[in-house]
């Protein structure tokens, strides 16, 4: 498994996994499955989001074009925690997430608590 989705229609919060590299293809299958479950799960603008990258390293150049489309088509937070400890991997998410309602953490405890203060 790639990635992995919850959403917690309680407190409005979806929570995304990371769990290896992506490849381009990866991004299109990624941007399809959490347009879907966004809607499944009746969510709209506004929603928190929890990003747990903690367990990848940085991806590879080809996919960030592809990730940054995605971006581009998602309704908007209100909030979005980043939890990643990889540099390079926290550079990158700097770069294209550059939503000032973002906030980048070393441990997922802390991205959850301040996503949903």
């Amino acid at each position: 498994m790639i990635y992995d989705f919850s959403f917690d229609r309680d407190a409005h919060l979806l929570t995304v996994r990371w769990h290896r590299i992506f490849t381009a293809a990866d991004v299109l299958s990624y941007g399809n499955d959490y347009m879907r479950g966004f809607i499944a799960a009746d969510f709209r603008s506004g929603y928190r989001l929890l990003m747990d990258m903690g367990s990848v390293g940085a991806q590879p150049q080809e996919t960030l074009e592809p990730f940054m489309d995605h971006m581009r088509r998602i309704p908007k937070a209100s909030r979005i925690a980043v939890c990643a400890t990889v540099p390079l991997l926290r550079s990158q998410v700097m770069r294209l997430m550059t939503q000032p309602y973002l906030r980048m953490f070393d441990q997922i405890g802390e991205a959850r608590r301040w996503v949903l203060a």
